[in-house]
């Protein structure tokens, strides 16, 4: 299925004469050969991210997307070929006298290893749902976003045809077909994977779906893909997909390059890396989980790297001065710390740039960051979060890289040099909460005994993000022999019921069982909104000298039908025992 999007079409004075039925010219009777350059209008933001500015259109060329010959009538292919770095094409052998059309599918295909797979589609579909019975088509089969030129006869030995894909806008409103907005979003893409490449000529991408439309808007209270209701724009691990808001009216993110960049430093994170983050709602200086707080700053400064920019912009509706932003040189919000993502996001950024700002006064380049990032950081014991990338980084750099690397992390407030671990094991920044933040990884040796473990919401509060400093626990799992392990994690704080029968007035602890150096999940254990349940279960087979971790959640931390009196702080006995 394809979602067709009419062109605007430049035609030089030779194919105009084609068009008349006027012939001749050279090639005799010969095939025909068909060229031109596809391309896109863009659209940046104005200064300090107010709005887009759509006085200052750039023309951009659509680079590495499949351009089809195709029948003028019945759509068929006639011919294809790959756009190159300056969008141009070039598609010989055509027979003459036949009525045809250039048209750009919005994807990136190269089935060669190493290779990519890029498609943007169209997730919405009127009418349905994401819970229709029987289920609508599968995301991947959704409509592919593709340009058609106009049609035209092959009477000439060389025809040129030009597309550009417009905006849509015309001065005060959308009133065309917002044609620009995939190839955007693709272009993206492709400038992610070739600054990738740029380190490492033979990393290979695994399929990506991109999923766009003018219906995808915003909502807080419902999420219904196919519908187009999305908490936000954002990268989906569930289904290796990202989802981009396009509804004009609310905040639309298709020429927002830092908004899409981030997302598919997710994908990234996911495909070539590693995330250990919970996701969630989050803001600008909140104080958050480790990994959580890790994944996101690093999103941050890796679409700064890839766009060459440090200011993250994140406009508003068109037509409107809507639109805020942040930079990720010498930017900062909210308390410095292993725990902001703006502070991770600066870290990164700083070792990668070479403009000297404060403390920052070198660079390491890229390549140490991203093999950290595909080496040591991905198949590391510990979560993903700034002490292990920082810790694993060390090692890839030189003395001088070394010390940048410190009067950074300084600079941040985070543990550095000698002292720097995976496990945190030193550091001391509690991000101002009293209790339930060291050791980040409490220590515990799977022999039956039961360790008592908390939990709390202090900077959380009624927000219900469930995602904060303290809002979960990490434990790291010695294991003294091969065998299958019975868990249990009983809540031992007093939790009172309330009057009101729809109140969620209960604990419910989750347990993740973590393999350090897969990473892959082993075990879990949720109750899924059971009433009074534990999670208990049994393990498969845990092996002496591997490395375990465990993350502990009180999932009403982030359940928005919680009780208002539900305990700010909750603990469990935790215990792992061998099995008889």
């Amino acid at each position: 299925m394809q979602r067709r999007i009419a062109s605007r079409a430049w035609v030089t004075a030779a194919a105009a004469l084609a068009l008349a039925g006027c012939g001749g010219g050279s090639g005799g009777n010969g095939p025909v050969t068909v060229a031109g350059t596809v391309s896109y209008e863009f659209v940046p933001p104005r200064n300090a991210c107010e709005g887009l500015d759509f006085s200052a259109v750039e023309v951009r060329p659509i680079r590495g997307a499949t351009v089809q010959l195709v029948d003028a009538e019945s759509g068929t292919e006639i011919a294809r070929t790959t756009s190159s770095a300056t969008g141009e094409y070039s598609i010989a052998g055509i027979p003459r006298d036949a009525s045809v059309r250039v048209r750009v599918r919005a994807e990136l295909k190269d089935a060669n290893l190493p290779g990519w797979d890029v498609e943007v589609r169209d997730n919405f579909i009127p009418g349905a749902s994401d819970f229709d019975d029987p289920p609508p088509p599968a995301y991947g089969a959704r409509a592919l976003y593709v340009l058609d030129g106009e049609a035209f006869r092959t009477r000439r030995g060389s025809i040129r045809r030009d597309l550009l894909a417009t905006t849509g806008w015309d001065g005060s409103s959308y009133t065309g077909p917002r044609a620009a907005a995939p190839f955007a979003i693709l272009d993206m893409a492709y400038r992610a994977m070739q600054f990738v490449r740029s380190a490492d000529p033979g990393a290979h991408f695994a399929p990506l779906d991109m999923f766009w439309s003018v219906n995808n808007t915003i909502s807080r209270t419902e999420q219904d893909i196919t519908a187009g209701l999305l908490p936000t724009s954002a990268y989906s691990r569930q289904i290796d997909s990202l989802f981009i808001v396009g509804d004009a009216g609310v905040d639309p993110d298709e020429f927002d390059a830092h908004v899409v960049t981030h997302e598919w430093a997710h994908y990234f994170e996911d495909v070539l890396s590693r995330s250990d983050s919970e996701g969630g709602a989050h803001f600008l200086g909140e104080r958050l989980d480790a990994a959580l707080a890790f994944s996101e700053g690093f999103a941050e400064a890796f679409a700064s790297m890839i766009l060459g920019d440090p200011v993250n912009c994140d406009t508003g509706p068109p037509g409107t001065t809507a639109g805020d932003g942040f930079t990720v040189e010498g930017g900062s919000f909210g308390p410095p710390g292993w725990y902001n993502e703006v502070s991770v996001a600066t870290i990164i950024w700083d070792l990668w740039d070479d403009a000297d700002d404060g403390v920052d006064t070198g660079s390491v380049g890229l390549a140490p960051i991203y093999l950290t990032m595909v080496g040591p950081h991905r198949s590391g014991d510990a979560f993903a979060t700034l002490f292990s990338f920082a810790t694993e980084l060390r090692t890839m750099l030189d003395a001088e890289g070394a010390v940048l690397l410190d009067a950074l992390l300084a600079r941040e407030q985070v543990v550095e040099g000698a002292a720097l671990d995976i496990w945190a094991s030193n550091e001391t920044n509690d991000a101002g909460v009293a209790q339930d933040v060291f050791p980040l990884y409490v220590p515990y040796t799977a022999d039956g005994s039961v360790i008592n473990v908390c939990v709390n919401s202090e900077i959380d509060g009624f927000a219900r993000h469930g995602n904060n400093v303290g809002s979960n626990r990490y434990l790291r799992i010695t294991v003294p022999a091969d065998d299958e392990y019975d868990v249990s994690v009983v809540t031992t704080t007093p939790i009172t019921p309330t009057a009101e029968p729809d109140d969620f007035d209960y604990s419910d602890p989750d347990i993740y069982l973590i393999r350090g150096s897969g990473p892959e999940v082993v075990a879990a254990g949720t109750t899924d909104d059971i009433q009074n349940a534990e999670p208990v279960f049994r393990t498969p087979v845990l092996f002496a000298g591997e490395t375990y971790i465990a993350f502990l959640e009180e999932w009403r931390y982030q359940d928005r039908l919680a009780s208002t009196t539900f305990p700010q702080r909750v603990c469990f006995d935790v215990s792992l025992t061998p099995t008889p």
